[in-house]
């Protein structure tokens, strides 16, 4: 068997989406014994998908949802049982949900230091692949176009705020000041342009932030 089926077949034997978090990180390394790019594409969407989960659920759990029946008696679950809904048992549920693994991607898609429209754009590419909610389902599975225009409602359950326009997004321009750091913000010359025109903008720009990231995991 030559070199190259001999990798693709090391390759397929692993079984990345089963892989930890961290040793997954390890292997899309170009410089790890066992990489190879199958390895950081794995990872990348991993990580997108782990942070759209995240932030998804966070909304969703902040919109009034609760993990028992409005039907059921005073203090009771699903069903009618007689157990009542322990704040504590909601908070471990909520721990496990949004355990180690999340905040590591939270961590590794911050240090990367995507530009917020392209990391709007990724995110939501990432949300619309991840099943969602019943709650949420019916608005993730509307058109790239939809999103683009209606861009508020979509950056706003990705935790972005209401973005809309350029000016939203405008960067910040760090100046040293003597010993202290100040922030001012730069000039934004297309302030009234759309954040995404259209849904092909969406697609495009998610396209190209995880052309970075894969670049970046390589790293």
């Amino acid at each position: 068997m030559g070199m190259a089926l001999l990798k693709e077949a090391e390759s397929m034997a692993r079984d990345y989406q089963r892989m930890g978090i961290r040793e997954l990180r390890g292997h899309a390394r170009s410089t790890h014994p066992e990489h190879d790019p199958e390895a950081a594409r794995a990872f990348v969407d991993r990580i997108l998908d782990m942070e759209a989960e995240r932030l998804t659920w966070h909304w969703h759990e902040n919109q009034g949802y609760q993990p028992f029946s409005s039907a059921a008696k005073m203090g009771e679950q699903p069903g009618g049982g007689t157990s009542a809904a322990d704040p504590l048992a909601i908070a471990y549920d909520r721990g496990m949900r949004v355990h180690a693994g999340h905040e590591f991607a939270k961590q590794w898609l911050e240090s990367a230091r995507l530009r917020p429209r392209a990391r709007l754009a990724v995110l939501i590419r990432a949300a619309k692949l991840y099943p969602m909610a019943a709650q949420q389902q019916a608005l993730w599975a509307k058109s790239y176009d939809f999103i683009a225009q209606h861009l508020p409602i979509y950056s706003r359950m990705l935790q972005m705020g209401s973005l809309s326009t350029m000016t939203e997004i405008r960067e910040v321009e760090v100046v040293r000041v003597t010993e202290k750091d100040t922030y001012r913000r730069s000039r934004n010359e297309h302030k009234s342009i759309p954040i995404f025109k259209n849904g092909q903008a969406v697609k495009d720009a998610a396209k190209q932030a995880r052309v970075e990231l894969l670049l970046l995991a390589q790293l």
